[in-house]
């Protein structure tokens, strides 16, 4: 948890001075609710006990094991690079759940084990992110994404 909230405060510092031509930072957070704040409004932030604080018109803090990811968009210089529309990428939520996103609409996504069990199906209607409960057992299941196959290894 650490090393993600230095990972997190570095970057924020880095673009503090490589973002000038970002207009809007945004957070996800693992209940796949998102927070945006446009940084005309110069919101600051910072890394303080495991939170990441937010300072403009009004000061909120976010405890990091809630925060899914950030953002900043609409701006070419911040040196990330673009994820191409039809790349799919699934992020560990915790060690029991994973988020599949980056889905086509109409895509069929399948969690198998090893033994090629079906462990759960879902599909999306408009290309929203999916969410995965794996099962208790430790170990590597396949996640099948419409004709593309993932491993997923649960430590």
């Amino acid at each position: 948890m650490k090393k993600k909230g230095l990972l997190l405060a570095a970057a924020i510092g880095v673009c503090g001075t490589v973002c000038a031509n970002t207009k809007v930072v945004s957070i996800e957070f693992k209940d796949l609710t998102k927070k945006s704040f446009v940084l005309s409004e110069s919101p600051k932030f910072q890394y303080r006990n495991d939170s990441l604080v937010v300072n403009g018109s009004a000061s909120t803090a976010y405890p990091f094991q809630n925060v899914s990811k950030f953002y900043f968009e609409d701006s070419e210089e911040s040196g990330i690079p673009a994820v191409a529309s039809n790349e799919v990428r699934v992020t560990y939520l915790d060690n029991q759940n994973i988020l599949v996103e980056g889905l086509k609409a109409g895509s069929n996504v399948e969690l198998f084990s090893l033994l090629g069990q079906l462990i759960e199906k879902k599909s999306t209607k408009d290309g929203e992110a999916l969410q995965f409960k794996l099962p208790n057992d430790k170990g590597v299941y396949v996640l099948k994404v419409d004709n593309q196959s993932i491993k997923i290894v649960k430590k």
